[in-house]
């Protein structure tokens, strides 16, 4: 089983150097650098030095943009969008809205040309996180999306056919990515994470036959679901993956853990790991310890992740 571990960074290689040993040690296959857009533009460090001083220690390095359009995941704090505020969403009533848009073709490109510059520096998979419908965007490019199917206008049309189209668009995005990165950087292997409510994409997208990874993340370190409810989704998953040649991924929580929830990572990690997914992945490094979606014990929560990590390689 492939392990492996979301890991925030640091732009001084003396600090990537002492992270990437401790993975080692850990026997991690896999490290997903989260990089901000500012990591582009204000610390370049971070995105440069990280896959080499990976490899050196055994461990692939795989690109991930982090909150990338503020999209995808947290670290929302796009560049950007600072300078192109025709990439942002459009509510419907013409409103502002903060995030970007990823069916804006100027969008997609800056994505694109960040993928160049990480296959340049060595990164040996890309990782699309968690796209999800945008169903609150009306915005030029999503209208005229929607304008193209020959279903009239978007903002006019019932909740049923919006909601149909807003799924293609998720589609279509990973598509779009998963293709770009199979035509100009062939040796990328391209990733994908479907969060489990928006599992009504999950056939769609393993049909991507430039996509090579998908998996899902069942988060719920702060809830009180039965666990036991785990099993099918993690199944459902692994069926899907099976079916279209796709290697299987499984996403452990442990950032943002409450205090008191520590038990759970290692609880919810165990049914995972006892399902033999292809890949074991756990969100994030030490518990994201220092960011604002810190486990509030990160160093008992790191410790409970560990004892699974552990698990996984002797599975």
């Amino acid at each position: 089983m492939r392990t492996g571990v979301s890991y925030m960074g640091h732009h001084n290689p003396k600090h990537l150097r002492t992270d990437f040993q401790a993975m080692q040690e850990l026997r991690l296959d896999e490290v997903f650098v989260c990089m901000q857009e500012n990591d582009f533009v204000i610390f370049p460090g971070k995105i440069h030095f990280a896959p080499q001083l990976a490899k050196e220690h055994g461990i692939r390095p795989l690109a991930l943009f982090w909150g990338a359009l503020n999209l995808f995941g947290g670290g929302r704090s796009s560049h950007f969008l600072l300078s192109n505020p025709d990439c942002f969403q459009v509510a419907r009533d013409g409103s502002h809205r903060s995030a970007g848009c990823y069916n804006n073709p100027k969008a997609i490109a800056h994505i694109q040309e960040m993928i160049d510059i990480a296959a340049a520096a060595g990164y040996e998979g890309y990782f699309v996180d968690e796209p999800t419908p945008l169903r609150d965007c009306f915005c030029p490019s999503c209208r005229t999306k929607f304008a193209a199917t020959g279903a009239g206008d978007l903002t006019t049309a019932s909740q049923e056919i919006q909601e149909t189209f807003r799924q293609q668009c998720v589609v279509d995005y990973v598509r779009t990515i998963a293709d770009y990165c199979k035509a100009h950087h062939p040796q990328l292997e391209t990733f994908c994470c479907l969060m489990p409510h928006d599992d009504a994409m999950w056939e769609a997208a393993a049909q991507i036959a430039t996509l090579d990874n998908l998996g899902t993340d069942i988060y719920w370190t702060n809830n009180n679901r039965d666990l036991a409810e785990m099993e099918p989704i993690i199944d459902r998953m692994a069926a899907v993956a099976k079916a279209h040649h796709k290697v299987h991924h499984e996403w452990l929580e442990c950032w943002r853990a409450e205090a008191g929830r520590e038990s759970r990572i290692r609880e919810q990690g165990e049914i995972m790991v006892r399902h033999k997914p292809d890949a074991f992945y756990v969100w994030a490094w030490e518990g994201q310890v220092g960011t604002y979606e810190s486990c509030a014990n990160p160093e008992l929560a790191w410790a409970e992740a560990c004892k699974v990590l552990q698990m996984a390689k002797e599975a």
